[in-house]
């Protein structure tokens, strides 16, 4: 996997995310992610949801009445969890030490 950029990286983790808590169509994830105060039109998120299909992060299954549900894989789940530990990294090192004054 070669390295995100800054804006990427948080949209695959939204959209990661998104779809680990339940399939998701493209306009439900719009309406998912402007409720979380993201304004993401749908031509913006077309590109990251083909990037992530590509990487076998996500699968996208027709259903009737519904049109293309996309579900988190296995690699997926991988690819989340080490940008969520990122975060968790970078979260320690912008806390300030316990015990110091802040």
């Amino acid at each position: 996997m070669k390295p995100p950029t800054f804006d990427r990286f948080f949209s695959r983790i939204y959209v990661l995310k998104l779809v680990q808590s339940s399939p998701a169509t493209v306009l439900n994830l719009v309406e998912r992610l402007r409720e979380r105060g993201i304004d993401k039109n749908i031509r913006s998120l077309r590109p990251v949801l083909r990037s992530l299909m590509m990487a076998r992060a996500i699968t996208a299954e027709l259903v009737e009445g519904s049109g293309r549900v996309y579900c988190i894989t296995e690699r997926g789940r991988a690819e989340l969890e080490q940008y969520i530990s990122h975060l968790a990294v970078l979260k320690a090192e912008l806390a300030p030490d316990e015990g110091e004054p802040g």
